[in-house]
């Protein structure tokens, strides 16, 4: 008998002759984050321990579709209802699953799930305890306390982004969305606050720990007040619209110096005034680099969902002097890119960004777990 965690993936099964590449990568994010490789056996994989803390943070590898105890017996019907009599003895009613891998099985799933509710008196209920049995060639697997992941594709398999960074719900949210889609994430914060030091001591700080569980990354910190001194000559209405502007620029120019391939942001189509689909189309124009927006078509409510998720939620919410507060409080919904264009040249913003960038610093966050 062996028992252990079952690590399962969905979406890199369907990658062809890229599938084993892709999992090499997983097998490595699931070492960063937890300290041990798995090894790999028919397309699964398996991990020895089961704490609370390594379930916790493979289900936030992307990647990973769902992880559940196990324990693999000879492939001896006694034993295995003798075995599933044991993991189940509070449950009568559950959610049987059985997968017959070695297809030169005498009986089919359908048979062995069958003689095992019969035998067992097993009730099933698609809202009970998931039991997970699959038939090996030469054992039979037992999957059960089942946590589901994230899914997706393994991170780094897509290339780098750089993801702008507020500290906000939706900003943390944002990364690990595109971690999930399989790109290395690193975080864009433009700061008010009177200096690094302090953003360091602040959420913005924890919440990069939590998003380096995944996947180390980087936290570039740039200043406000360069572009605030300066801002301050525009129809306060376009404030937050120029503000944004000076976001995609600044990331922009970061693109091209650090070599990364695209801008991810926490965008909510209509969410808020400077979300709007004139503004945004406003704010974009001539940005030459791909600009991401994983939350484009999510609710309020699926965000701050998938915050809680993700263990970010708590800590977002926490105070924080967040840049686009100091802006206008009534800003226009409307914006044009002629209008945005004739701004940005009255503010000579490609100068605000070169000298921001000027008082650029820069954090590394590393989470990798070790020596276990």
């Amino acid at each position: 008998m062996k028992e252990g965690l079952s690590i399962h993936y969905g979406e890199i099964a369907l990658k062809g002759k890229l599938r084993s590449k892709f999992e090499r990568l997983l097998i490595n994010n699931i070492k960063y984050a937890v300290g041990t490789a798995p090894h790999s056996f028919q397309n699964r994989l398996f991990l020895e321990g089961n704490d609370a803390e390594t379930i916790h943070r493979l289900s936030l590898i992307p990647g990973v579709s769902w992880i559940g105890r196990y324990i693999s017996i000879d492939r001896n019907t006694d034993e295995l209802e003798n075995t599933l009599r044991s993991i189940t003895p509070n449950h009568p009613e559950i959610n049987l699953d059985v997968k017959r891998v070695d297809k030169s099985f005498e009986n089919t799933s359908l048979d062995i799930k069958k003689k095992l509710i019969m035998d067992l008196g097993i009730k099933l209920l698609p809202t009970g305890p998931k039991i997970r049995i699959e038939i090996m060639p030469d054992s039979y697997i037992i999957n059960y306390d089942i946590t589901r992941g994230i899914g997706g594709v393994p991170s780094g398999s897509a290339g780098r982004i750089i993801s702008l960074f507020s500290g906000g719900i939706d900003s943390a949210v944002a990364p690990l969305e595109m971690m999930k889609r399989g790109c290395n994430v690193d975080l864009l914060h433009v700061y008010a606050v009177p200096d690094e030091k302090q953003v360091l001591d602040s959420k913005i700080s924890r919440i990069a720990e939590i998003l380096s569980t995944v996947s180390p990354l980087k936290l570039y910190m740039v200043p406000f007040h360069v572009f605030n001194l300066k801002v301050i000559s525009v129809n306060p209405r376009y404030e937050l619209v120029m503000f944004k502007r000076f976001l995609l620029k600044l990331a922009e120019e970061m693109c091209l110096s650090y070599g990364y391939k695209g801008i991810s942001t926490g965008d909510s189509l209509s969410q808020v005034a400077s979300q709007t689909l004139d503004n945004i189309n406003a704010i974009s124009y001539g940005i030459d680099i791909p600009v991401l927006r994983p939350l484009l078509s999510n609710n309020k409510e699926e965000i701050i969902y998938k915050a809680q998720m993700y263990g970010t939620y708590d800590v977002s919410i926490k105070s924080y002097k967040d840049c686009c507060s100091l802006v206008s409080k009534n800003p226009l919904t409307t914006s044009t890119q002629e209008k945005v264009k004739e701004l940005e040249n009255a503010l000579d913003l490609d100068s605000i960004v070169k000298e921001s960038l000027s008082r650029l610093s820069v954090k590394v966050f590393d989470s990798r777990v070790t020596n276990k």
